[in-house]
């Protein structure tokens, strides 16, 4: 039987289960008139649009050596007041935190959501104030927008706070978040609570909470809520459950005895497919620790209110004493505005288009400013100009080619009077001196955990979407696929190129499939071989 045949055959008529699916869960989140919250969004949306529009992006930027940033890491969280402040995990904002052998963020943007159909747009700069790393739990602060000006009075959506004790087996729940980096939309799934689970180390019953929904790796810090649209759960990576290991790997553990976590050790899987959410009680100590005060209103649903001023944390952005430029970040997309939209230091291939944006300040009008850009060391873009845009703010500059740029590493340079105030380096195509990944796992019955042979799993190409996938069901969208053998393992016979999330279809006769946009996140420092561990897939 042919891929087009397997196809029909499995997945005849998923997509339309799908939508039926959602479609039935956006209807019983609409809250009644006498429990909505009043907001700036059009009360006549469904639940799920106004919850995700406190779902953010958190991107963890590193300094270059030239001065551009790139992103190190990436995770999700959620909006607890309109303030700013933002409940995550705490591998998300301070990976140092939890043992991890990562470097420091030098900042961490906060890309905010504002359609379901476009990808977040980096428009905030926030710090970790607070941090449960037992319980890997963070609170981020909102300080300033990406021009750097200090951040006041903002009036975010935020989510009403909810009671994790008082959901029981069969609740509805709705997860959003973002699983990877690839230029992804938000990514909603929904389930039900499958139980809960203790914890030695927490002294309550519920440490865990276990759901059905299918969640990516990357929704880490994410956005759990009820049916009344209230966050009654975080998703974390660390959750409960045997096979639970990402793309994503990174030294976390002490594999060489040696009495210490580096890159000795073997790389570690800390993400992937996760089923367990830390409940939104066991961060109500640490919210309160961040300047939060957690009570109910008249209709008893909870709500964040600050017992201090939250703008007071924010630090003030470092004053310079002359003009320059700072925080230069290279994307495919930006907004209409500016902002970058998923800042990197890899393009695959095709794009043709890199924005590079940077903040300016102390400039003066008329002050001599230059743009050059190289591609592999020879010049390509030489600009001198006056500057005419003010004191302060941020700019875009691009370098662009019709037929697709070249691959090659492209490499910019800022002047201002003659002297060199920025510079940056991007790569597109295959990254220098670095192998793609090799990908491996297994697919079993969720029900009994036995291995389910000849399971169809397939990988989709850069951009496509997995819904479109499903609808048409066209094998030209399918970068690589493979079945299992009879112990339910696989491995995918092309290797990925790292720096890239992709859609991941798993499919077999019998089964529902899982389905989920950008859940294979094959991260840059990824190791040559990579095991995503095994996918759980339920009985028709």
């Amino acid at each position: 039987m042919g891929l087009e045949d397997f196809l029909k055959d499995i997945l005849g008529g998923i997509e339309e289960q799908m939508q039926d699916r959602e479609r039935g869960f956006e209807e019983s989140t609409r809250p009644s008139a006498e429990h909505a919250r009043p907001s700036k969004v059009a009360q006549s949306e469904s639940g799920i649009a106004r919850v995700m529009r406190s779902v953010v992006q958190i991107v963890a930027l590193r300094q270059g050596f030239l001065g551009g940033m790139s992103s190190a890491w990436t995770g999700s969280g959620t909006i607890v007041h309109p303030s700013g402040i933002i409940l995550t995990n705490c591998h998300v904002a301070n990976p140092r935190a939890m043992g991890m052998s990562s470097p420091p963020a030098d900042r961490l943007g906060i890309a905010i959501t504002d359609r379901s159909d476009e990808p977040p747009a980096l428009s905030y700069f926030g710090e970790c104030i607070a941090s449960l790393p037992e319980l890997d739990l963070a609170v981020i602060q909102i300080i300033s927008d990406v021009k750097g000006r200090r951040a006041k009075n903002l009036d975010l959506p935020a989510v009403a706070i909810g009671d994790s004790d008082s959901l029981e087996l069969g609740d509805r729940l709705a997860i959003l978040g973002y699983p990877g980096i690839g230029g992804e939309t938000v990514t909603f799934t929904s389930g039900n609570v499958s139980g809960f689970t203790a914890e030695e180390r927490i002294r309550v019953n519920r440490a865990w909470i276990k759901t059905d929904a299918t969640i990516a790796g990357g929704n880490s810090g994410g956005t759990a809520v009820n049916q009344a649209g209230e966050l009654v759960g975080i998703p974390t990576q660390a959750a409960a459950g045997r096979g639970i290991t990402p793309v994503d790997a990174r030294p976390v553990l002490d594999t060489n005895r040696d009495g210490r976590v580096d890159q000795r050790d073997t790389p570690m899987a800390v993400g992937g497919f996760i089923n367990g959410l830390r409940p939104v009680n066991l961060a109500i100590p640490l919210l309160e620790k961040a300047g939060l005060r957690v009570d109910r209103d008249q209709s008893g649903r909870r709500q964040a209110a600050p017992s201090i001023f939250p703008g007071d944390r924010g630090r003030d952005m470092p004053q310079a004493s002359q003009p320059g430029f700072r925080e230069l970040l290279f994307s495919t997309r930006i907004t209409t505005d500016g902002r970058p939209i998923h800042p990197t230091k890899h393009v695959p291939v095709g794009h043709e288009t890199i924005y590079a944006t940077f903040e300016f300040f102390d400039m003066k009008n008329g002050t001599p400013w230059s743009v050059v850009w190289m591609a592999d060391d020879k010049v390509i873009i030489d600009q001198q100009d006056e500057w005419d845009d003010g004191s302060e703010g941020r700019k875009v500059v691009k370098v662009s080619n019709r037929k697709g740029l070249p691959q090659g590493e492209y490499h910019l340079v800022l002047g201002i009077g003659g002297t060199i105030a920025l510079e940056g380096k991007v790569v597109v195509g295959s990254r220098i001196d670095e192998s793609d990944t090799e990908i491996s796992g297994a697919v079993v019955n969720a029900e009994n955990g036995r291995p389910v042979n000849d399971a169809l799993v397939m990988v989709l190409k850069p951009g496509e979407s997995v819904r479109g996938f499903l609808r048409t069901q066209d094998k030209s969208a399918v970068l690589t696929s493979t079945e299992t053998d009879r112990d339910g393992s696989f491995k995918l016979p092309d290797q990925l190129p790292k720096g890239i999330a992709y859609g991941l279809v798993v499919a077999a006769r019998g089964f529902m499939p899982v389905a989920v946009e950008g859940a294979l996140r094959v991260g840059p420092d990824a190791p040559e071989h990579a095991d995503i561990g095994t996918v759980e897939l339920k009985p028709r």
